[in-house]
């Protein structure tokens, strides 16, 4: 039993040393760049749906950007909003030439309808896509266009962090959610990206034509991002860039409820069965067995499988590699350093994951006062 849990643990800790050292080989590889001697023209798509308590500041973050007006056009996209969304973009629209507003049609709902017709709408070569609840600093565009100066840069990921603030369950998400950050970054380092995060990506109009979109993706619920980021992976595998400037992070918000919480990872989740990649598929059943285990030590240990020094020593490293690789992801994002969330996350993310993996399989989520199930089959 003893050498189970120190094969599973090694590999682990093996995973976890090679994302620590992706991402700081990510950071310092991005050394010092040249000013681009042009401005690349931007196409900025919104899709938002019940977003009255975050468009304000989303608008002013788009007004503010330092980028020259006649080479950006900013599209939103309203999914079927009930509240004073709509209302608020058209005020905005008024007061800025550069606005482009729009509504998908009643018989089509959701995030990859709305930036697909935004994708429409643009007149730009590269599109950005952002959330609704986001911010962002005044050189979020510039940063964008320096990495797309580069003609072999088909596709950029950017962070995004989110904000602690000073409640704890908000805390537990902001550090939660760098590890996936994190995990995104040195894994492209690698060039293998597993996962990137819609409220900052770019590409080429031209490249999500070439391979269709959202094409053969479109019934499941979550995975804009993601299944777009596999398919121009596999067409141009040395052409996604990441943002490693810190003036290109975006700032998202973090859900008020644990329900929501709990319905947005499980809504996340469920794409990870239609993934084709077997070395993500792989990774992802690791994960899910690895934090199974992590349960099973403290049973064993209870029990007497395990020697207590042994079961001491695993958790001593799976606490440090972890805490190491953390770290440096949130000062990268610049969110403040929360020993108390990072250990009570040590205890209940485990619990979280197995929980939320076996939701997904079958559970149906509410998200946005829609109540989804994926009707894709594979």
């Amino acid at each position: 039993m003893t050498v189970f849990f120190f094969v599973v643990f090694g590999v682990y800790f093996s995973i976890v040393i090679g994302l620590i050292v992706g991402w700081q080989f990510l950071l310092e590889g991005s050394g010092k760049k040249a000013q681009p001697n042009r401005n690349v023209r931007l196409s900025v798509i919104v899709p938002y749906r019940n977003e009255a308590a975050n468009l304000s500041q989303l608008l002013l973050s788009l007004s503010e950007q330092e980028y020259p007006k006649e080479c950006v056009e900013f599209v939103l996209v309203n999914d079927h909003s009930t509240d004073q969304s709509e209302k608020i973009v058209e005020e905005f629209a008024q007061k800025h030439s550069n606005i482009k507003l729009d509504r998908l049609p009643q018989d089509q709902f959701g995030k990859k309808r709305a930036i697909a017709l935004g994708v429409t709408l643009a007149t730009n070569e590269v599109i950005v896509t952002t959330d609704a609840d986001c911010s962002f600093s005044a050189r979020w565009l510039s940063c964008i266009n320096e990495i797309f100066h580069s003609e072999d840069c088909v596709m950029a990921i950017g962070a995004v962090r989110m904000e602690s603030g000073s409640k704890f369950f908000s805390q537990l998400q902001s550090l939660e959610f760098a590890s996936l950050i994190g995990s995104a970054g040195a894994t492209l380092f690698y060039s293998y990206p597993t996962m990137c995060n819609g409220a900052n990506l770019a590409f080429r109009k031209s490249v999500f034509a070439e391979v269709k979109g959202f094409e053969g993706n479109w019934e499941i619920p979550s995975g804009d991002d993601e299944f777009l980021l596999r398919k121009i992976h596999s067409k141009y595998p040395g052409g996604i860039r990441f943002l490693t400037d810190r003036l290109s992070v975006v700032s998202t918000k973090p859900l008020l409820s644990l329900s929501d919480f709990l319905q947005q990872r499980v809504r996340w989740a469920g794409k990870w069965r239609f993934n084709t990649s077997p070395i993500s598929k792989t990774l992802a059943v690791f994960i899910f067995f690895f934090q199974a285990s992590y349960i099973g030590l403290s049973l064993a240990t209870l029990v007497g499988w395990i020697p207590v020094k042994s079961s001491m020593f695993l958790l001593a490293l799976k606490f440090l590699f972890e805490f190491v690789f953390l770290y440096q992801v949130s000062v990268f994002l610049n969110n403040k350093w929360r020993w108390l969330a990072f250990f009570v996350l040590q205890m209940v993310y485990p619990l979280y994951v197995v929980w939320v993996a076996l939701l997904a399989q079958h559970q149906s989520f509410r998200w946005k006062d829609r109540i989804t199930k994926s009707k894709h089959s594979g």
